[in-house]
């Protein structure tokens, strides 16, 4: 097995949703940065240092399966020194990799409702929020930006646009000292081992990749499991019931229930085809879904969840919860 490390070199723009685009947003525009990458935005940065294949007659998923050679990721993680965090969108911090089956274990408390108090739980998430991760994010206003020329956004000082873009930094203030690095499991049978210089969070901005060969995931998967923690957003299309298809994905689980959020999410945007990837439904990072009857725990992590899973999409942490 392989594994992606992305070192954090700067402060990244990782998009969140919304047209940054004065030509669809008027005289004011802005940008703010998610947590963490999407996983098409390290897929993306993985394909570029293969051979180019041709895949502009193909849907966006499909193209990254050709584009990445049959690899699949699984992630995203995020490791400052020795310690390894995940996103958790729901409250909004990196959470400690090690607190994850305690938070998931919470959470399934909450949705059988055996908290007894609100103070109780109040207590556990503040004990997760304190030994999480929260990146400082730096804002930057600028005049002038005009719309897409060679997939490119250029200053037009002339023109007087303002926009304001919220990036993330990993490395601000004491953090600068810390190795910081963004990683993905890759499972594949062969892959070529190496680092590149790529592209990465946007405005020109790079990052070292390096794909290293490995014995272990970065998570100890558990032989059978009865929670996941949702590492990266699971998605299905629009105009269909979310919960309704995740059940059929999930269906040797016998009954499911979930902590979370359901929001529209795009998938980003096309250089080839220069648009918009479609918009789908998406079950956020940091929610966590419990399993009525145990299912293989390598074999989810391995496969995912929904739209896009080939990639990282719909990225989960199985966990075994004893007498669950």
């Amino acid at each position: 097995m392989y594994r992606a490390v992305l070192r954090a070199l700067e402060p990244y723009l990782f998009r969140g949703p919304g047209e940054f685009d004065p030509s669809t947003r008027g005289v004011y525009s802005s940008a703010y940065s998610l947590l963490a990458p999407s996983p098409s935005t390290v897929a993306g940065a993985i394909a570029t240092t293969f051979r180019y294949v041709d895949t502009s007659s193909m849907e966006w998923d499909a193209a990254y399966l050709v584009a990445l050679r049959g690899a699949k990721l699984r992630g995203p993680y995020l490791k400052r020194g020795p310690i390894y965090y995940v996103e958790n969108r729901i409250n909004g911090i990196f959470l400690r990799l090690d607190d994850v089956q305690d938070y998931s274990i919470i959470r399934r408390k909450q949705l059988y409702g055996e908290v007894s108090e609100e103070k109780e739980l109040e207590k556990e998430e503040g004990k997760f929020v304190k030994r999480g991760f929260v990146p400082e994010k730096l804002p930057v206003v600028g005049i002038g930006l005009r719309m897409r020329t060679d997939m490119r956004k250029i200053a037009d000082e002339e023109g007087g646009l303002i926009y304001t873009v919220s990036f993330i930094d990993y490395l601000s203030g004491r953090d600068v000292d810390i190795d910081t690095t963004i990683e993905f499991d890759i499972i594949s049978e062969e892959m070529k081992v190496g680092r590149h210089i790529v592209r990465l969070g946007g405005e020109g901005r790079v990052s070292m990749l390096e794909i290293l060969e490995v014995d272990d995931y970065i998570y100890r998967i558990p032989e059978d499991a009865n929670l996941l923690y949702v590492l990266s957003p699971i998605l299905y299309e629009t105009g269909i019931g979310f919960m309704e298809k995740l059940k059929e994905d999930l269906k040797e689980a016998g009954e499911i229930k979930v902590y979370g959020k359901v929001e529209l999410l795009g998938a980003g945007y096309s250089e080839i085809r220069r648009r918009r990837k479609p918009i789908y439904q998406a079950l956020l990072p940091g929610s966590v879904i419990s399993l009525e009857k145990s299912i293989e725990g390598g074999k989810i992590y391995e496969e995912g969840i929904g739209i896009g899973r080939e990639m990282g999409f719909g990225s989960v942490i199985p966990i075994k919860v004893i007498g669950g």
